[in-house]
């Protein structure tokens, strides 16, 4: 099943230029415009004095994530869809090497750190942010170096993650309290 939802979207890929074009900016480069952002919203916000305490946060599950996601790649040790598989369209070339492992996908575990965290603290703003996770998720798929099974652990792993920091540092406060 994991195969056949994989080949459903990677079928998609190489139809239409633009379709091509949208895949590679949801699966390779719209995971860099969420961090600026989540900055400048802050920043620009009523809440710009909470942008520190949340970034950390953040960083702190993200590392945690990394590390976690890491040590799965090595156990799981599952190879990615193009290598795996003749006939898959391979779009993205930049941040997926024959080399490494697809199991979690680290991408999307990152850009849902990042979401989830933000929705910790401010719900409308997070749930926003959850729109461009799932297109970084969905393009990994759609360029074909995820399964949506990476994917799905991938944010699953964040959540947890995302849910340990926010209990970790529930009271967590800058400045004078």
């Amino acid at each position: 099943m994991d195969y056949s939802i994989f080949n459903w979207f990677n079928a998609l890929a190489g139809q239409k230029m633009w379709l091509d074009v949208l895949g590679i900016i949801c699966s390779d480069f719209l995971i860099f415009s969420v961090p600026l952002i989540i900055v400048l919203v802050y920043f620009f916000s009523r809440r710009r004095e909470k942008i520190i305490p949340v970034l950390l946060k953040i960083i702190f599950a993200f590392i945690l994530t990394c590390l976690i996601n890491y040590a799965l790649k090595g156990v799981v040790a599952r190879p990615r869809p193009f290598v795996s598989h003749v006939g898959v369209y391979r779009l993205a070339k930049l941040f997926a090497d024959l080399k490494d492992y697809s199991f979690p996908s680290n991408h999307t575990a990152a850009v849902f750190v990042m979401a989830i965290g933000v929705l910790f603290d401010w719900k409308k703003f997070g749930l926003i942010l959850l729109i461009p996770a799932t297109l970084v998720g969905l393009g990994r798929i759609f360029v074909g170096v995820h399964y949506p099974s990476d994917v799905l652990a991938g944010a699953a792993i964040a959540l947890a993650i995302s849910w340990l920091t926010l209990f970790l540092f529930r009271d967590f406060r800058l400045g004078r309290r």
